[in-house]
């Protein structure tokens, strides 16, 4: 007999979530009967777990799943949700801080089960949230065959380092690009970024004297990425936190070595097949892109690595854990 799940698609879009919500939506087992939420409530608005609780209310599905953070305020049904990382207590506002920790927390006691992305998110939410760790399931993301597979490589002139996410600050740019303005590298090297140039960065790029050598790709097309990656001398993805960091896995998907972080879970994922560096220190982080640059025994180790460390981590097994969990039946703590 089919199961009958409600799913929240709000968060189907061109984000990391999005991304998940898809892959895991494409392998849905054909003994899942959905239902999805008719809310259009804007995604994280706070009276998200009351809208939550009504769409329950009002269905007759068996098992309620939501592929981000936000869970009912109450609900009829066992219900699973995912937490992906904890930045909202480092990186946002107090009333973010307050809000997890007050609402969220409490409210994901009441799950069947939580699904986070990485260990090193399943110790934060046991620590900073007092989650029993018997309510989380780790499940790691995965890469898109398209990196894999992709023999394409965007075509540049010179070399070029590359930087693929959003301009919160957790993602170390300031540092990253201090980085690389000091590392004693042949000039021609240039470092492309994804998105925009903001007033912040631009001054910093200034002081820094690398306008010449930074270009910024605004919005990138998912479909373009394998290329430039593979186009890439390096990824940089040196972050002071994450939950998960796929442009890691993405990269090396495709061949090209990885430049990350000592920090959260970017060491969990990289494993030995990048070369991980302080994040919070600049002149350790532009010594790692001087290895990368002159090493080449290093450089071509990392890029085998990560070819095999990347074939660990696939969309099917995502998606196989995590409908495993939303339809296991488990008896109350």
């Amino acid at each position: 007999m089919d199961m009958r799940v409600l799913i929240d698609n709000r968060w189907d879009g061109d984000t990391g979530i999005g991304k998940l919500y898809r892959e895991v939506m494409a392998r849905m087992p054909a003994e899942i009967s959905p239902s999805f939420v008719q809310s259009r409530l804007a995604l994280g608005n706070l009276l998200t777990p009351l809208v939550l609780a009504r769409e329950i209310r009002r269905c007759d599905a068996e098992v309620f799943y939501s592929p981000s953070f936000m869970p009912p305020l109450y609900s009829r049904i066992p219900f699973v949700f995912t937490i992906h990382d904890l930045m909202h207590l480092f990186y946002y506002t107090p009333w973010h801080r307050l809000y997890y920790q007050q609402v969220i927390a409490r409210l994901a006691t009441r799950a069947k089960q939580i699904i986070t992305v990485s260990d090193f998110s399943k110790g934060q939410l046991v620590d900073l949230l007092g989650i029993d760790e018997r309510l989380i399931t780790v499940v790691y993301n995965g890469v898109d065959d398209r990196y894999r597979e992709n023999t394409d490589a965007f075509q540049w002139e010179v070399p070029y380092f590359l930087y693929v996410g959003n301009r919160r600050k957790n993602k170390n740019l300031p540092a990253m690009l201090t980085a690389f303005a000091r590392a004693s590298i042949p000039s021609d090297f240039m470092f492309f970024l994804s998105g925009h140039m903001d007033e912040d960065l631009s001054v910093l790029i200034g002081q820094l004297g690398i306008s010449r050598r930074v270009r910024f790709l605004g919005r990138i097309p998912e479909e373009n990425l394998p290329a430039l990656y593979k186009g890439a001398y390096a990824t940089f993805f040196v972050s002071l936190m994450e939950g998960f960091g796929l442009p890691i896995i993405e990269s090396m998907a495709t061949g090209t070595p990885v430049l990350t972080s000592t920090a959260g879970p970017l060491p969990e994922v990289a494993g030995d097949a990048a070369l991980c560096v302080d994040p919070r220190n600049e002149d350790a982080i532009a010594a790692g892109i001087e290895t990368l640059v002159n090493d080449r025994t290093r450089y071509d180790t990392l890029k085998n690595k990560g070819l095999v460390r990347a074939a660990q981590f696939t969309w099917d097994n995502t998606a196989a854990k995590t409908w495993n969990v939303i339809t296991t039946k488990r008896p109350k703590q």
